[in-house]
């Protein structure tokens, strides 16, 4: 005898049925992370790396800013930092108006990229300018050559026109280098 539920999508708000055999109901999980399924499903799952070879102490090294006008969030999920010489590293929330090099966000999907909806900029040569921290929402540290995260595991929430940046606080002037993980929905 089949099973049978009906159940509304949380997606189209629309009516939907569920059915199954030899009393199991023939259902699945979303046991991936979150970015996965927004990777797979929208599209707006992205990467936003630097790298910069002449990083000073108190420099703004990289800069996110959501301008997303749907409602959207991004969600940050990681952020990953290399750096030649012994350093220490922080994220911050940022206000103004960021002055620095254009770098794009990379769509995760290849299968069927889109644009992400921001202002994205990295030192490149000379520090980001133009902002103000609002808050440090994490701060680490990292061995000369050797690299490190901030572990937010989708925590990390921005809405429009909020912006994030990271400092290189501590360390010998030299090539720092990483990449953000980040999601909207």
């Amino acid at each position: 005898m089949a099973h049978e539920i009906q159940y509304t999508s949380s997606k189209t708000k629309g009516i939907e049925k569920a059915s199954g055999s030899d009393n199991r109901l023939s259902v699945s999980s979303r046991q991936d992370s979150r970015s996965y399924y927004n990777s797979r499903d929208e599209s707006l799952a992205f990467s936003l790396v630097w790298d910069d070879a002449t990083s000073e102490a108190g420099d703004f090294i990289l800069y996110w800013k959501n301008t997303d006008t749907t409602g959207k969030q991004l969600i940050i999920d990681s952020v990953g930092l290399n750096s030649a010489n012994t350093s220490s590293f922080k994220l911050h929330t940022v206000v103004g108006t960021a002055v620095g090099v254009q770098v794009e966000p990379v769509c995760l999907n290849r299968a069927s990229p889109k644009t992400a909806q921001a202002v994205t900029l990295e030192a490149a040569g000379t520090a980001i300018s133009g902002i103000a921290s609002l808050g440090v929402v994490d701060h680490t540290s990292c061995i000369a050559g050797g690299h490190e995260e901030f572990r937010l595991d989708d925590r990390f929430r921005i809405g429009q026109d909020q912006a994030i940046a990271i400092e290189y606080e501590q360390g010998t002037t030299g090539r720092t280098w990483g990449v953000i993980f980040g999601y909207y929905e």
